[in-house]
């Protein structure tokens, strides 16, 4: 009993000692002001590193206003120096504001790289006058213009607008550039592989400028553009275009050329008008693309391969140069043309008071013909040493003859019909037309007279 209360009475003093439950208390009040102080200390670390993250980024994003620089805008001062010392302040990667006004240059302005230049309101706020001869802005490597109307008062002073002289993935939006003598976007060779051109308008004073120039690419260099208005201006991609593409768009005309290997190819253009009505669109080089375009004018294909058309309309028709197109495809409406009636030798058939008519489509590498010979009074049939061609719209392909078509002789006189063979020869402009294993010609299978006829209608793979 002693010992039981001798070790209650040990236990009273050391819970008097502690204070009881003050203890624990005690303990859990430092537990929290320590861990509240933690939190504290990390929110503040915390803090101040997104304090920095968010300085360093508007660092990295400054602005660089060419008012601040002493520009003016005025359309009266030289500005050239002001805008010249805030593109050196501002370095690469960095943004240079143009606000709305009229900015006279009289030297080159060149862009650092990574640099965007913006205006102010679209493509009129804000405008750059060029007072010299020579070239406007040289654009440097991921340079951007944005919102700026470049004036390149062409009737006074030569030279281009914009230049793209090297590097890649530039980018031009909303921007204007008129009445330069020169081009008013011009690509060096093999520059600007990436280049973003978007909402461009472009005119020169010279008809024969090219607005746009891609001046030739010696492998693969894609570029970009889309919604480009070129009224009265020319789109000029002769030996180059390799992987480019254009949609969206309205020019006066194409300027393509080259031999097949190494000229315009490798492009889709899409969605637009070539608008000249009077001058011809002549289409060179090889695989490019067309969809959904209207040309207004006529369209010449000369040294062309592989040119696909689809839904396009020609306005005032496609022709295509034998001598040196191949697998070239396009869709036309229902055309007439004017067959010739030949035969190889001896005295030659002539239509006299007779008629010769003729009409095709044409969808793809597929051409469809519809050809009458009506004989006259005055017919005269040749001299039967051979057989009679009559011509075709198109060279046929030189892969394979195709034969199996037929024609029907309508001989009046007896009210007859005869079925005759349709023969066409790889890589010709002509059919015969056969019966028997002999060629139809004069007095044969008919002696024709006035009122016979010929009809053809049939279907050709083209070169």
């Amino acid at each position: 009993m002693m010992k039981h209360e001798q070790q209650t009475s040990r236990l009273k003093k050391s819970s008097t000692f502690f204070g009881g439950n003050n203890f624990l208390k005690l303990n859990l009040y430092n537990f929290r002001l320590n861990s509240t102080k933690k939190m504290v200390t990390s929110f503040l670390g915390s803090l101040l590193i997104v304090s920095v993250f968010f300085a360093t980024c508007q660092s990295s994003a400054a602005e660089f206003n060419v008012k601040s620089y002493g520009a003016v805008g005025d359309g009266l001062t030289d500005d050239t120096a002001a805008i010249q010392s805030a593109i050196a302040a501002a370095g690469v990667n960095q943004t240079i504001l143009f606000p709305s006004g009229t900015y006279l240059i009289y030297s080159t302005l060149v862009q650092s790289d990574g640099q965007a230049w913006r205006g102010d309101g679209g493509q009129r706020a804000t405008t750059l006058k060029k007072m010299f001869n020579g070239t406007l802005i040289n654009m440097g490597d991921l340079g951007g213009l944005f919102d700026l109307n470049i004036d390149g008062n062409g009737t006074t002073y030569s030279g281009n607008g914009i230049n793209i002289p090297a590097g890649y993935s530039q980018k031009i939006e909303r921007v204007r550039v008129a009445n330069t003598a020169g081009n008013s976007l011009i690509f060096a060779v093999n520059a600007g592989a990436g280049a973003n051109v978007k909402g461009f308008e472009g005119g020169t004073t010279n008809p024969v400028v090219a607005a746009i120039k891609i001046s030739g690419d010696t492998g693969p260099h894609p570029r970009f553009f889309d919604g480009i208005w070129l009224s009265g201006g020319l789109f000029d991609f002769s030996n180059a275009g390799n992987g480019c593409s254009l949609v969206n768009f309205y020019v006066r005309n194409f300027v393509m050329s080259g031999p097949i290997s190494g000229g315009s190819g490798l492009m889709h253009i899409a969605n637009g008008r070539v608008a000249s009505m009077y001058d011809t669109t002549t289409i060179s080089g090889s695989d490019c693309s067309f969809t959904g375009i209207a040309f207004s004018g006529p369209v010449s294909l000369v040294n062309a391969q592989g040119m696909n058309f689809s839904a396009c309309e020609f306005g005032a028709g496609i022709t295509e140069d034998a001598a040196t197109c191949d697998y070239n495809t396009f869709n036309t409406e229902t055309v007439s043309y004017s067959p010739a009636w030949t035969q190889p030798s001896g005295t030659q058939p002539a239509i006299g008071n007779g008629s010769l008519t003729g009409w095709y489509t044409r969808n793809g590498n597929l051409c469809t013909v519809s050809l009458r010979l009506v004989v006259g009074s005055t017919t005269t049939f040749g001299n039967n040493s051979s057989g009679y061609c009559f011509s075709l719209p198109y060279v046929t392909s030189n892969a394979l003859d195709q034969r199996g078509m037929f024609a029907n002789i309508f001989d009046s006189s007896t009210s007859t019909d005869y079925n005759v063979t349709v023969c066409i020869g790889s890589n010709e402009q002509c059919f015969t037309l056969g019966r028997n294993g002999q060629g139809v010609r004069a007095g044969f299978p008919v002696a024709f007279a006035a009122g016979d006829t010929i009809d053809a209608q049939f279907s050709y793979i083209v070169k």
